[in-house]
């Protein structure tokens, strides 16, 4: 797939019959699907016209691309919470217990590029509704600043009712500690404006002297969500270079908190019996943009075997502008969306139905076989008197 900046129409009215006499431009986001070759006096008109098929084929490949997303973005914008509920077991999108707003979690270790990844969903949509938005999540620009200090709720699109996003501070370096955050997340909800305290040493004593700030949010009586689904952010270049130096205690950190069982499911009724791959955290892998292709398989293939999760729930997801860039966000956030729909609780009288349902399909079973005992039994002592009566018959001729 190409890449692209705006989401305007960049797709020609027609196609030229030859590009020298043609007023339309192929958009450079295909210029690489077509390929000049040098031309010669005897070999131009040749020349022209399989340059004029390769600009052809990939007009009508920026066509496709264009119209995948066009409905991608579609689904986001008209998604509301139940759509993707399959029906599975022959329950309904009205047996579940449905969110007010699917919410979706952001972790990620310090630099990882959480923020920065809510500015680049938004900046999706707002290719279509507002292209001169300025960012919404303030951007650390470092690995070694304080990075994100409170909980932010991000709707997605913006003012959407449907979806929204959390990012979140930084995990830290010691695994027990995020085991405490997650839980309290994941079991309690989470909620716009709040500060995690219990991080690492340098960081804490950093958050301690803007607590105060934090509390202004309570003024506002926020809601608390509960979180749906998890999206779990690395840094590319940072896994990279791990696996190159051979430093295995960044690897184990997040091999540890990704297998956290608090992040695996929202259910925390079935979250110990029912933890499978599909119900593990989406894996977003960001600054492939500074990597080579070879670079970012290499890291995707080591991120699937070391947290036991297929290569396809793994998205990369780089910095750079374009229709293939856009196309793997809203993959990931449909991805998000369906996953968390899955693991959905269902309502209680729901569950009491089905239960009383079956009970009542067991007893006529039961029934039934009763009867047919009982039908069984009254054949043989019909039997038994037709040989008694008979018998004395015998006995007395």
């Amino acid at each position: 797939m190409g890449g692209g900046g705006g989401d305007g129409d960049l797709t020609p009215i027609s196609i030229p019959s030859s590009p020298s006499c043609s007023s339309e431009v192929l958009p450079p986001e295909f210029a690489e699907y077509v390929a000049v070759p040098p031309a010669s006096d005897g070999e131009e008109s040749d020349e022209c016209c399989a340059y004029d098929h390769a600009e052809e084929d990939a007009l009508h490949f920026g066509r496709q691309l264009q119209d995948h997303l066009r409905q991608a973005k579609e689904f986001i914008r008209r998604y509301k919470p139940g759509d993707c509920i399959e029906g599975a077991g022959g329950a309904k999108a009205g047996d579940y217990i449905l969110p007010e707003i699917t919410t979706l979690l952001l972790v990620g270790p310090r630099g990882a590029g959480k923020s920065t990844l809510v500015n680049r969903i938004t900046r999706v949509f707002d290719k279509d509704d507002d292209p001169f938005a300025p960012d919404r999540a303030q951007v650390s620009g470092n690995s070694k600043s304080n990075g994100t200090a409170f909980v932010r709720e991000y709707p997605v699109p913006r003012h959407s009712t449907a979806i929204c996003i959390y990012d979140t501070q930084s995990l830290s370096n010691n695994p027990q500690r995020n085991f405490k955050t997650l839980q309290k997340w994941m079991a309690k909800g989470i909620c716009h404006g709040e500060i995690v305290t219990g991080r690492d040493t340098e960081e804490g004593n950093k958050t301690k002297g803007i607590k105060p700030l934090g509390n202004q949010f309570s003024l506002l009586h926020c809601k608390t969500r509960k979180v749906n689904f998890v999206i779990f952010v690395v840094d590319g270049v940072s896994i990279l270079e791990a696996i190159e130096s051979n430093r295995r205690d960044y690897i184990e950190v997040l091999h540890e908190t990704f297998k956290h069982p608090f992040l695996s499911i929202g259910d925390m009724n079935v979250i110990m019996t029912n933890i499978t791959a599909d119900d593990k955290p989406v894996v977003v892998v960001t600054h492939g943009d500074r990597l080579s292709i070879l670079q970012r398989a290499h890291v995707q293939n080591e991120l699937a075997d070391v947290l036991g999760i297929p290569v396809q729930q793994i998205f990369d997801i780089p910095g750079a502008d374009d229709y293939q860039t856009d196309l793997a966000i809203l993959d990931m956030l449909r991805y998000s969306i369906q996953h968390a729909e899955q693991n959905l609780p269902i309502k209680l009288n729901y569950l009491l139905e089905v239960h009383w349902r079956e009970t009542f399909k067991n007893a006529a079973e039961r029934l039934m076989a009763l009867d047919a005992i009982i039908e069984a039994t009254i054949i043989f002592l019909c039997i038994v008197i037709l040989l008694l009566r008979f018998s004395d018959k015998l006995l007395q001729s």
